[in-house]
């Protein structure tokens, strides 16, 4: 079987788990390697511990397809083990050929919640969890148990009591103990220190912080768009190497926005976007950043109804400061449009002043929501700006 190389991650679940702790805490900041290669070792686990039942779970449903499922696979991939055969696509479930067995599934799910037991339980991204939805799993969980988060909460949070117990093994990881991050990745990270110093603690040191300085403080989930909004447009914010694209399907009625996700992939090519327009958003109106006009016309002549965004002087804080007025609403789907509002925030100068100017960072699907907003409610043209009522929002 090849080789798979690991981090220290590996090394210090590997540890733990040897030294008899019941509970692993991987504490870490982004792109530190955590979610694969505890993954790596769960799954060399599961191969030479015949009939082991592991459970990975998390939030909700599109977040594991869209993250943790398709690493797993990728390892099996990379192993050079993996077999269609073996995978129950609708139940999410992998079966090895000793017995043991994977499945995957979110805490939306009240009948796995307080379902059967299991050996093994893998939280991914824990702090997203109740204190009641983690106490469920791990009651019925033999054997041990693996979380990691990125530390975005507070004192009071349930993990920090599970960190105290002195059956879990607590570290704390950071890019920097990934030897294998582009440099591109390495300096998105670190941009964050001149950004917002609870961004860059909890994303770039992997300390525990509360997000400081949030523009959208009160987003509410729901179920979907209800079909009785008829006022909906496509959004798209292009990206490529680093920065993803971003499809949205986004509606207004009456005070509430509402924001869909469709797609958020990175080295997505021209024919891949329009491949996804055409499925997702083919009878909507297209609204879309405007600094690339060539994509913007091969995909207007792919038959899409695709409109290039007109921006201004000021049009990032208008189009925010509309937005604003608007209760948002976003679909439990969207798991990424979920995540850049629970961090896109205004940016902090060296001394800590809070600024009246957002971040260029979790803002893709965000900025493809505000150029709907620019063209298609306030008409393309600049509005006054109430910059008091921006800032308050960072207090």
């Amino acid at each position: 079987m090849p080789k798979i190389q690991t981090t220290i991650v590996y090394e210090h679940v590997d540890s733990a788990v040897k030294k008899g702790f019941t509970t692993v805490s991987a504490q870490g900041s982004a792109r530190s390697s955590k979610t694969y290669n505890i993954l790596i070792w769960l799954i060399h686990y599961c191969l030479t511990h015949p009939n082991t039942r592991l459970s990975i779970v998390r939030a909700t449903l599109p977040a594991i397809k869209r993250t943790v499922f398709i690493d797993f696979k990728e390892i099996l991939f990379r192993f050079g083990i993996f077999d269609e055969s073996r995978l129950n696509k609708s139940e999410l479930t992998y079966h090895f050929s000793n017995g043991s067995w994977v499945e995957f599934f979110s805490t939306d799910s009240e009948q796995k919640l307080r379902g059967g037991k299991r050996d093994i339980l893998y939280v991914n991204e824990a702090n997203e969890l109740s204190p009641i939805e983690f106490q469920q799993l791990k009651l019925r969980t033999t054997r041990f148990t693996v979380i990691d988060y990125n530390p975005s909460f507070s004192d009071e949070h349930w993990i920090c009591e599970v960190n105290k117990d002195m059956r879990t093994f607590h570290f704390i990881t950071t890019y920097r103990d990934n030897p294998f991050l582009e440099q591109a990745v390495i300096d998105e990270i670190e941009s964050l220190r001149t950004k917002n110093q609870s961004l860059w603690k909890v994303y770039g040191l992997g300390l525990q912080a509360d997000i400081e300085g949030l523009i959208f403080k009160n987003v509410e989930l729901v179920d979907e768009i209800p079909e009785y909004v008829k006022k909906r447009w496509g959004a798209v914010d292009f990206g490529f190497t680093n920065d993803p694209t971003a499809v949205c399907e986004v509606a207004v009625f009456d005070n509430i926005l509402y924001i869909d996700e469709k797609c958020y992939r990175t080295q997505m090519l021209s024919s891949d976007i329009i491949r996804v327009l055409k499925a997702e958003c083919s009878r909507l109106k297209i609204i879309s950043e405007s600094a690339d006009p060539r994509l913007i016309q091969e995909i207007y002549r792919a038959g899409i109804n695709i409109h290039p965004v007109k921006k201004f002087q000021g049009s990032v804080e208008a189009g925010i400061t509309k937005m604003l007025e608007y209760k948002i609403c976003v679909t439990k789907n969207s798991y990424n449009v979920i995540r850049e509002f629970r961090n896109y925030t205004y940016r902090q100068d060296k001394e800590g002043k809070w600024l009246n100017e957002p971040i260029d960072s979790y803002n893709h699907a965000i900025d493809g929501a505000r150029y709907v907003i620019i063209n298609e409610v306030m008409g393309g043209s600049p509005k006054p700006v109430n910059i008091s009522r921006l800032a308050k929002t960072a207090y």
